[in-house]
This record gives structure tokens, sequence and C-alpha cells, in this order.
């Protein structure tokens, strides 16, 4: 195991001195822009204490991303009251942390798929930011289920994306006017080049990807590629990471994919900041947001601590990455 460990650590070393030798290549912009990305977490998935309110949820995260030494923060919701919503925002800002939300209702605004109450909560997903000065908001497609995505049969995958088109061009306009960025994820839906196919028949500035390094293979697409499609794109991200293994279902495809903490799994992440950094549009302070993949938990152990520990491992080794590709002009 531990010889397993050391290969493994020196294809690592190995991997990253290729990257920085190509980013020594191509100039101080691409070391300065992976230096100023900001590292956080998605707090939907954060164990939060039981004992804390709902309307404290938010400011509870805020907390211990200033603890983690986070710069970027996913809220899985805002405070109702707008004295804590104000807080809340004095807070981030004391301590340089930019927020996120995602917001639905994107893809219900126009066309077949219009609906007024989806209208609404875009709306009121708009105000939030606005509120709480956050200048890109997040939303997705994909619902996990395959009406909602690539495999929806009585659709092409052309057809169903050109069906996606008149919603998100409604949303590029209102965001537009609230002066905003929409990110659309990447989101057990499409892959990253249908994704990106889509965004150009959407055809705006104001909306892009939120790309999210890992959910490739619940389309059953290698996530690098996905990675490598949408990297012009992307204004956010989820990193995730994927380990390939055996699947344990009988009479099963042969290989299946499991979360698992950053670093250890099949998706080259080093690679991804590097790409990001060259072609990312939001490169320069680009949001490096630590997601859970669908992860094995130990039955043996408290699933909260868990959790914690794949949190606080993968903020350390995203950090360890951005200080070993931001050394790339040194020689």
């Amino acid at each position: 195991m531990k010889q397993h460990q050391a290969d493994r650590n020196q294809r690592d070393d190995d991997r990253y001195s290729m990257i920085r030798d190509s980013i020594r290549a191509a100039g101080m912009p691409i070391v300065e822009r992976i230096r100023s990305m900001r590292v956080g977490f998605t707090g939907s998935f954060y164990p939060v204490p039981k004992e804390v309110p709902t309307d404290e949820t938010a400011s509870w995260l805020l907390e211990r991303s200033i603890e983690l030494g986070c710069r970027v923060l996913q809220l899985p919701m805002q405070p109702e009251r707008l004295e804590r919503i104000n807080e809340l925002s004095r807070r981030a800002k004391e301590h340089q942390i930019e927020l996120e939300l995602t917001v639905p209702g994107a893809f219900q605004l126009a066309g077949a798929l219009a609906d007024e109450a989806g209208k609404m909560k875009f709306r009121q997903g708009i105000e939030h930011a606005k509120q709480l000065g956050i200048p890109i908001i997040r939303t997705a497609y994909g619902r996990l289920n395959i009406e909602t995505s690539r495999f929806h049969r009585p659709k092409g995958i052309r057809e169903h994306l050109e069906a996606l088109v008149p919603t998100l061009r409604e949303a590029a306009a209102m965001v537009r006017d609230a002066g905003l960025l929409l990110a659309v994820e990447n989101h057990c839906d499409f892959t990253g080049r249908e994704l990106a196919q889509l965004l150009d028949l959407v055809d705006s500035p104001h909306v892009g990807a939120a790309l999210d390094t890992g959910n490739g293979y619940t389309v059953f697409c290698d996530p690098n590629d996905d990675v490598a499609a949408l990297a012009p794109y992307t204004f956010t991200t989820h990193l995730k990471d994927m380990n390939v293994v055996k699947n344990p279902l009988k009479g099963g495809i042969p290989f299946t994919a499991f979360g698992c903490t950053l670093g250890e799994g099949h998706v080259d992440l080093a690679a991804a900041i590097e790409l990001l950094a060259r072609h990312s549009p939001c490169a320069e302070g680009l949001h490096l947001i630590v997601e859970p993949g669908w992860m094995v938990m130990d039955p043996s152990r408290e699933a909260s601590v868990q959790s914690l520990e794949f949190f606080e491992k993968s903020i350390r080794y995203v950090e360890g990455l951005k200080d070993q590709l931001g050394r790339g002009q040194q020689g």
C-alpha cells in the first residue's frame, strides 16, 4: 500500500512538473490568474449542526468559511430577514469572501417549459443576489432523472438542446438587465460538448457554464473532456473528484464511479485548473468550489465526521494545487 501511494505521489509530481513547464511557456498572466482563484465549498453538503436554526445556516457557514481560510462560499439558501441579509453581506465583504447562490426557474421562463411559478422564483433569485452583492448566479437543467437528460428517448439530443434555447435567452435578458451573470451547470444532463453547443445557440455573454469537474461520469463521458469543452465558457465551478471502481452490482456494467476526496480519483484537477486559467472568461478570481460526489460512507463511522474530513482534506488539496501551479514561473 505504501509503495502504491509513493508511486502515485511520484506520478502527481511528474504531472505537476509538466503543467508548471506549460505555464512558464505561457507567461506570467496564467500564473497570476491561478494565484487569484478563490477556493471555497458548497454549503448544501456541508454538515451543519442540527441545533443551528434554518435562518442562521448561511451565517454559520460563512463563519466556518472564515475559519477554514476560504475566499468563496456557495450558499444553500439566504436568510429571510433583511437585517440578516445585510449582516451576511457585510461580514462576507469584511473577510473578502465572495458569495454564490443557486437560483431556480431559469428553465421555466419561455417556450414549452414556461411556468409562472418558475418565473417568480427566478425573479426572486435575481433580487436576492443583488441584495447580497452576488455577481454570478448559478442554475441547472438536469433533475437527476432521464427526462431532463440526454437519454430522454422521445427527443434527439439536438432537439432537446434547441428546446432549451428560448428560456435561456429570456434568462440572459433578465440577468443582463440586472447586471449579473448566469452560470449553467453540467448537472447529470448533457456532456460538456453538448452544453457548449447549447451555450453557443443562446449566444449571450451573460450566460456561461458552471463547470462541474466530476459530473461527466453520470452521463458516461470522460469528465476531463467536459473540462476541455467548457473551460472557454466557465464563469464558476464545482471541483469534484470521482473514483472508477469495479461495479459491485452483479450483472451490471463492469465499472461504476463513486465520489472521493479531491486528488484521490480519476479527474485530473491540476490540468483542469490550468485549462481554466488559460481559457475561462472569469479566470481572474475564478471560484473553485469544492463539492462531494456520490460518496460511499463507512457505516461504522459517523457520516458527518466523514463529511467534515472530506471538506477539510479537499480544501487543503485545492490550495496545495494552487500553490504548486502558481509557482510556474519559478525555476
